[in-house]
């Protein structure tokens, strides 16, 4: 895989757990969220769970593909703690379909945030609060 696969827009299609044991377990609903890869290698993330589900997730740098690994290197961030540090996925690409995996954990499981690629930008319906 290299720069030029991955240049585009993403929309977030959820997150999940893989088990070592090959149990799949879903991470709550969806939400929106947003991926996008520039041909100049810049990366750009913004995902905005209901307030109950944690925090919002933006930040923006450049990013690189060493030794099969995807990884996001945050300039700017929503959080200040973000700025500076990097983050590794494993990906998998598959159509317009791309899934960044973390490391195994200690139990040999895996978490998992898909995406698809988009050719324009669809509508995303407003996340009501929960009770609303």
């Amino acid at each position: 895989m290299n720069k030029e696969d991955l240049v585009g827009t993403y929309i977030g299609r959820g997150r999940d757990h893989l088990a070592a044991d090959g149990t799949v377990t879903r991470a709550g609903p969806d939400y929106p969220a947003w991926l996008v890869y520039t041909r100049e290698g810049l990366v750009i993330v913004i995902s905005t769970p209901p307030e109950e589900l944690g925090e919002v997730i933006a930040y923006a740098g450049p990013y690189e593909i060493r030794d099969g690994k995807i990884i996001h290197h945050s300039q700017v961030a929503i959080s200040p703690a973000w700025v500076g540090k990097s983050n590794e996925r494993l990906p998998t690409l598959e159509g317009n379909r791309l899934t960044l995996h973390t490391e195994p954990d200690a139990q040999g499981g895996v978490s998992r945030i898909h995406w698809e690629r988009v050719d324009k930008v669809p509508k995303v319906p407003k996340v009501l609060p929960s009770g609303a």
